[in-house]
């Protein structure tokens, strides 16, 4: 519903946050991305989800996005998304692994800090989480 949103109304937001991004990139075109490429976009998923697969969807769009030259584009990339706060665990002690297609557990908990290369989200040379980077979009 995020990329339904923004392709329609693209000049509407400051930015967005699509968690688990579900538009088939084969469906999104050139066009659409143009529409897009000035968005502060910050994408969430995990490598372990099977509902919405990654391969299909976010990571052809984010590349497409970079290609397109927004440079405020990001993808944090979970290689599996895992309890942090210490309340669930595994028998053996281990954080509890929930289904892949729960990003918006770490993204909620403010998790969020690293992009698609592994490199930290920053602004102004500051690294920042999600929330910090959400609540420092303007609307141009």
């Amino acid at each position: 519903m995020t990329m339904k949103m923004i392709l329609h109304t693209p000049d509407r937001f400051a930015a967005a946050f699509p968690i688990c991004e579900d538009l088939p990139d084969a469906v999104i075109t050139d066009e659409d991305i143009q529409s897009i490429a000035h968005l502060p976009i910050w994408f969430t998923h995990a490598k372990t989800d099977t509902t919405v697969r990654p391969s299909q969807f976010v990571i052809p769009t984010y590349k497409r996005l970079v290609e397109a030259g927004n440079t405020n584009v990001h993808f944090t990339f979970w290689d599996k998304v895992l309890d942090s706060t210490g309340l669930y665990t595994t028998e053996a002690g281990a954080p509890f692994e929930y289904i892949g297609h729960w990003s918006w557990i770490p993204m909620l908990n403010n998790e969020c800090t690293l992009d698609y290369d592994g490199s930290p989200v920053t602004i102004d040379g500051n690294p920042v989480t999600i929330l910090e980077w959400m609540a420092a979009q303007k609307k141009v």
